[in-house]
Order: C-alpha cells, then structure tokens, then sequence
C-alpha cells in the first residue's frame, strides 16, 4: 500500500542516515564495507532501533572496544533484557547500575574482597532483576549465613529463590515468614521432646514389667 511504501522509505531513511552517522563518528568516514553487512544484521536480527544501534557503537568506542565480537556480545546482552528502543536502554542502564551497587554491598557485607566470579554475579542479577528484590530483602539473606562458617551463593540462592516462589516481595512479608518458620520449628522440637518422654515412660513400664 502507499502508507506501507512511505513507512518503508522514512525507515530506509532513518536507517541511512544511523549508519552515516556510525561512519563519521567511530570510523572518520572510512568505515570497511564489512561493516555495513554486521550493521544490517545487526538491524535484522535483533530489531534495535537507529539511536539504540549508534548507542551500540558508542558504548563499545568508548571501551576502546570497537571490534566485531565485542560487539556483538554486548548486543546480545541487550537484546536477552529486552533492549529495542532508548526507553528499554535507558531502563537497562538503571537495572544495570542497581545491580552494580548491590554487587559491591554484597561482597563488603560477606567479606569478599576478590572480585566476584561471573557464576556469583550471574546469581545477583538473578535477585535484583528477575525478582526485583532490593538490598534490604537481600541482607536478610545475608544475615542468615552468620551462624555459618561455611557458606555459597548457592545456599543463599536457594533462600531467596524460595521467598520468591512463595510470593513474598517485601521485607515485612519474610520477616512474618521466618517468624512463623521458627515457631513450626519450636513446636516440632516440643513434640520431639515429648515423645521422647512418653517413650522413655514406656521402656521404664516395659522393664518393670518384665522384673
């Protein structure tokens, strides 16, 4: 149709002038015809719009980081949280530096002053993005592996993934968690306790009765 032929070119045009402007501002207007092939697949395969593919170039520039598999590895990292427009970068870059500042927190509080492995900061990523949990639902987390000399991401991880498969989203919500936990606990240590009582009741009667 017309109005589909119009969208096309006002899209071939934003794209033009996308890549003119990569050209200028990352390769002094001699960008390798190479680039231009990536850049399309770039547009195909992960539906960035203009200013988020110049933000592409940009972010990998500014890292001194201007090659191909760089490249494409940070816009796989874009594209996997759902990054298509400047709104979602921007949302990103917030996601991202939350839980930057969350990471360095975490490791004061546990004492680590190594820098994290990617399998520990792959588990923080997973608490402060996908269940946006902040750092207040995270130390209590934390506090709970005082008691213990040794100690994982794993450990901490299984918490925290079962306050998140039970739905419990604020710090008031795990607080009454634990505390009901800890009564069940009291209370199957009483019957414990009692049982062993009866039976040791038991055993007496028994051996009385068989004198």
């Amino acid at each position: 149709s017309m109005e589909d032929a119009i969208e096309g070119n006002n899209k071939n045009i934003l794209r033009t002038q996308a890549i003119n402007e990569i050209n200028c501002a990352f390769f002094q207007g001699v960008m390798s015809p190479t680039w231009y092939t990536d850049i399309d697949n770039l547009f195909t395969k992960y539906h960035f719009d203009e200013d988020v593919m110049i933000a592409l170039f940009r972010y990998c520039f500014d890292r001194q980081a201007l090659h191909k598999k760089y490249l494409y590895a940070v816009a796989e990292g874009w594209a996997s949280n759902k990054v298509q427009t400047m709104n979602d970068l921007e949302r990103y870059y917030l996601e991202v530096e939350k839980s930057s500042k969350i990471k360095k927190s975490i490791s004061k509080k546990l004492g680590i002053t190594r820098n994290l492995s990617q399998y520990e900061e792959a588990y923080i990523e997973k608490w402060t993005v996908d269940y946006n949990y902040s750092m207040d639902i995270i130390e209590l987390a934390l506090k709970k592996t005082t008691s213990k000399t040794n100690f994982s991401f794993d450990y901490i991880d299984k918490m925290i993934t079962d306050w998140h498969e039970k739905s419990l989203s604020t710090t008031e919500d795990i607080n009454a968690y634990l505390k009901e936990q800890k009564q069940k606990q009291k209370e199957m240590k009483n019957f414990d306790s009692q049982q062993m009582t009866i039976q040791k009741y038991v055993d007496t009667q028994t051996n009385q009765y068989n004198d």
